[in-house]
């Protein structure tokens, strides 16, 4: 009987290119529920450095532009009618941290009144913004919304904004507002208490490379967000307390590479053991010498060896056959490829798992079997 190599299964590890972004609630949809009025004023994930409700939006409410997508965005404000140097920033965790000297695409989505998206920022730093001490025009963003935007949209429609950047790995927050040093002139009207918005909708930070994939973190430190219900006055108080004795920072894990498992199987027929016996046969030498010798031990994830039996005789003495085939096939490859011991398993089913039916000797025959199944990773 002929040998059976097939590479027959593939995986792809890891999230699809939707589940990438870096940032959690990136279109502001889940509203968090602060704990000191148990209202929904604020995102999930999202802090503006106003600490107060004048920034999140639903399309339904009174004078509300409409969403980019959906029915929440937020607003922050660029400027002050009367006040010089007003501003208020918006910040979010991030979900992984970056690869150093990697690139990362940053899409969102602007919109305003006025002629004052040249100058909106995003500022990319290892400590929370809410604890910076200094004021912003000391503060330098890596990104400029005038190097991304698509000018062939006219205002005051949304329009969309793209960067490339390239990290330094030390990344933990993203802050996004007008780093802009000089107020804006000619302002005429606000759109709250004498200040004037830009409108952000739409987030995403994902990784340039189809292959760089999420930290296996990132749904628990997604819910660590999520659980920081802190808003107006309580988070006041915390912001000030590190602002003047920040806390350390923690970093965190990093993006990782998309792995591609390949599942490899080997069916090791009956006729290469002894019969009624696990010991192998001379005619399998050839072919467990030609697998041994394809096997690169670094790629290796793991393998495992299952034996079977057909369904003549005891079930306690066909578990034993089973298992001790499997393990004259993993002792015979083990002795030629150092190293993999520790990553094989052995198992035996006895008659519990046929291949075809054990009414007929061809059946019988095709259940007597043991199977190598290999698991190797690939890049």
């Amino acid at each position: 009987m002929r040998s059976l190599f097939a590479c027959c299964i593939l995986i792809l590890f890891g999230r699809t290119a939707i589940g990438q972004n870096l940032l959690a609630n990136g279109g502001f949809e889940d509203e968090n529920i602060c704990t000191e009025y148990s209202e929904n004023c604020a995102p999930e994930a999202w802090i503006a450095t106003s600490l107060t409700a004048n920034y999140y939006f639903v399309a339904t409410q009174q004078r509300a532009v409409k969403a980019h997508e959906g029915t929440h965005y937020v607003g922050i404000t660029a400027g002050n009618l009367w006040v010089k140097g007003e501003r208020n920033f918006i910040r979010a965790r991030l979900l992984c941290g970056m690869q150093a000297g990697h690139q990362y695409k940053l899409v969102m989505w602007l919109y305003a009144q006025h002629n004052i998206l040249d100058s909106i920022g995003v500022y990319f730093s290892e400590q929370d913004f809410l604890c910076e001490k200094r004021i912003f025009k000391a503060i330098n963003p890596q990104l400029w919304s005038r190097d991304g935007m698509d000018s062939t949209i006219d205002y005051p429609l949304w329009r969309k904004v793209e960067w490339l950047y390239t990290a330094d790995g030390t990344e933990g927050f993203i802050t996004i507002g007008n780093f802009k040093r000089n107020d804006y002139s000619g302002i005429r009207f606000s759109e709250y208490r004498n200040d004037y918005y830009f409108y952000v909708d739409e987030v995403s930070l994902t990784p340039v490379d189809p292959k760089e994939t999420l930290c296996l973190q990132a749904d628990s430190v997604k819910g660590a967000i999520y659980a920081e219900n802190e808003r107006h006055t309580i988070l006041s108080r915390k912001a000030y307390s590190y602002r003047k004795n920040p806390p350390p920072v923690y970093p965190l894990p990093k993006t990782t590479r998309r792995r591609i498992q390949h599942i490899d199987t080997l069916i090791i027929p009956d006729i290469f053991f002894a019969t009624a016996s696990y010991e192998l046969s001379p005619v399998s030498f050839h072919v467990l010498d030609s697998f041994a010798s394809k096997l690169s031990l670094p790629n290796i994830d793991s393998m495992v060896v299952e034996g079977h039996t057909d369904s003549i005789g005891k079930l306690a003495y066909n578990e034993t056959l089973s298992l001790n085939r499997a393990g004259s096939v993993k002792d015979y490859l083990n002795n030629k490829v150092e190293g993999l011991n520790a990553k094989t398993t052995t198992r035996g089913f006895a008659y519990l798992r046929p291949v075809a039916s054990n009414k007929t000797p061809k059946g019988r025959q095709l259940n007597r079997r043991v199977e190598i199944i290999l698991y190797r990773n690939e890049e």
